[in-house]
């Protein structure tokens, strides 16, 4: 019987991961599976297509702990000698074709029996979660080049869920007493499960099971060396000239867009902490929009993906080509608002057809956040503006009365869901809205229920995603004050006058 080569390789530097993870991919591109365990010193492991400005708080992370990346999708984690990640690659046969969610599956039936082995119920959730009672035991990725798929499971051991909370970028709430027990209930490190486990009992049935799966036998041997390589900084390069977001079931995917001479893409980025296991499918992509117009960018994601569905869980072609819509989108925004102007702008279509201008000409309503008024108004936490002339806010309010627009205050979640169903109730066309990007990748089914199209306008300044105190600012009690650009809606809204918009 052919083996499985196994080993551990104790605690590495971080700087030596990708190469650990090169060399089990040199090992099996020889014919021979591998598997191997090894465990980091304090970092940042970001997925291969993560953009770290955008996963990471890079402000927390600066000179405390290196990033690195490793070659599998999938999102950011932060990591310690505490966390155990096991790396498997073999060749690629009947995973080669598999679809990417049964590949996931397939590969974390042995983690799963392993786990299994010590009395705990251990589960795979879809995409890429083996949980206990809800409650997450280890993230699984994957990736698959030519013969080749790359496979890792990382798994805790225990867990400092502060550490993690403040190093990744997630809009998370404040880090109090009783949020940090709301985190730590959503994981379940293998320590707290099985007190007394033993680290390398836990690799040994690991490989054990891995090895039974895939009809081979277990073979330890010793870890290969691992040289170093630079660690990874957040990149240099200037502002992209257009972004657009897109959150598919797979997670968020963005897409930033460098411009050349006249409407030509310069260069052109697809980040995400999307499973994307065509390891250079993104990279194709970002190729074949060199040199095109913006207002290809749909057509030509469509022809270099042609009707093979990408290798990305949760992500259809009609994502991918969609993205390169909403850039284009953004494009036509800044050549009547200006570039500054098409970042802080975008569209909602739930049937993703209609354009920015049949949106604006649809504005039955204006939505304004509480957060944006001042913190000594009176009407901060009320729905209403008597126009003091002394807010944002208030010239929003005279903007949109001067256009006999319904303009409304949100004041907690619970009421801008009643304000939705109200406004769908009453067949409203579109709404413009005032909230910054977090709050709609956060609660966005909000907006999917309703089904109602609608521009939004980003905000900036002290939001309760960037000071972590969302919770308060749902429940209506955020304290500090979200910037909001009247002058930008004000223009929006001469836009659509000019498109001759007729007032409800």
């Amino acid at each position: 019987m052919r083996n499985l080569s196994w080993h551990d390789a104790g605690t590495l530097n971080p700087a030596q991961f990708p190469a650990y993870e090169q060399a089990h991919i040199a090992q099996a591109a020889g014919g021979a599976p591998v598997l191997g365990f090894a465990r980091l010193t304090r970092c940042a492991l970001v997925g291969a297509f993560e953009d770290p400005r955008r996963a990471l708080r890079l402000s927390y992370v600066k000179d405390r702990f290196p990033i690195v990346r490793r070659l599998t999708g999938g999102g950011s984690l932060s990591v310690d000698p505490d966390t155990l990640i096991a790396v498997l690659a073999l060749p690629a046969g009947p995973y080669a074709a598999m679809a990417p969610d049964g590949l996931m599956s397939a590969l974390a039936a042995p983690f799963l029996a392993a786990i299994r082995g010590y009395g705990i119920d251990a589960a795979f959730l879809a995409p890429n979660d083996i949980v206990v009672a809800g409650r997450k035991v280890a993230s699984l990725f994957a990736r698959r080049d030519g013969a080749i798929v790359l496979f890792e499971a990382v798994l805790a051991l225990a867990l400092d869920v502060e550490e993690l909370l403040k190093t990744l970028r997630l809009p998370l709430e404040k880090l109090t007493e009783q949020g940090l027990l709301a985190a730590r209930s959503r994981f379940a490190p293998l320590q707290g499960l099985v007190p007394d486990l033993d680290r390398g009992a836990l690799c040994a049935r690991i490989a054990a099971e891995t090895a039974a799966a895939l009809g081979l036998s277990p073979h330890r041997q010793s870890p290969p060396v691992a040289g170093e390589t630079p660690c990874v900084m957040p990149d240099d390069d200037p502002p992209a000239d257009i972004q657009a977001f897109l959150k598919t079931p797979g997670g968020v995917l963005y897409m930033d867009v460098w411009l050349g001479p006249g409407t030509t893409i310069r260069a052109a980025r697809f980040t995400g902490g999307v499973l994307c296991l065509d390891g250079g499918l993104l990279v194709r992509l970002q190729e074949s929009l060199v040199g095109t117009g913006m207002a290809q960018a749909e057509s030509t994601v469509l022809v270099v993906l042609g009707n093979t569905p990408p290798d990305i869980i949760g992500v259809e072609i009609a994502d991918l080509a969609y993205l390169g819509r909403l850039c284009a989108a953004r494009f036509h925004i800044s050549r009547h608002l200006g570039l500054a102007a098409a970042t802080q702008i975008s569209t909602f279509s739930p049937d993703r057809t209609a354009s920015i201008e049949t949106l604006l000409g649809r504005i039955d309503a204006v939505l304004l956040p509480y957060c944006a008024k001042p913190a000594w108004c009176k009407w901060r936490h009320r729905d209403g503006c008597p126009e003091c002339g002394r807010c944002a806010v208030g010239e929003a309010y005279g903007l949109a009365r001067a256009r006999h627009l319904a303009v409304i205050t949100i004041t907690r979640y619970e009421h801008l869901r009643a304000v939705l169903a109200d406004l769908k109730g009453r067949g409203a066309r579109a709404f413009l809205g005032v909230c910054c990007t977090d709050f709609f990748l956060k609660r966005d089914y909000a907006f999917i229920e309703a089904g109602i199209p609608a521009v939004f306008l980003d905000i900036g300044g002290d939001t309760c995603y960037t000071l972590r105190q969302e919770e308060a600012a749902y429940a209506g009690r955020f304290e500090a004050e979200a910037f909001m650009d009247a002058r930008l809606l004000g223009r929006l809204l001469d836009w659509r006058e000019r498109l001759g918009a007729s007032d409800a």
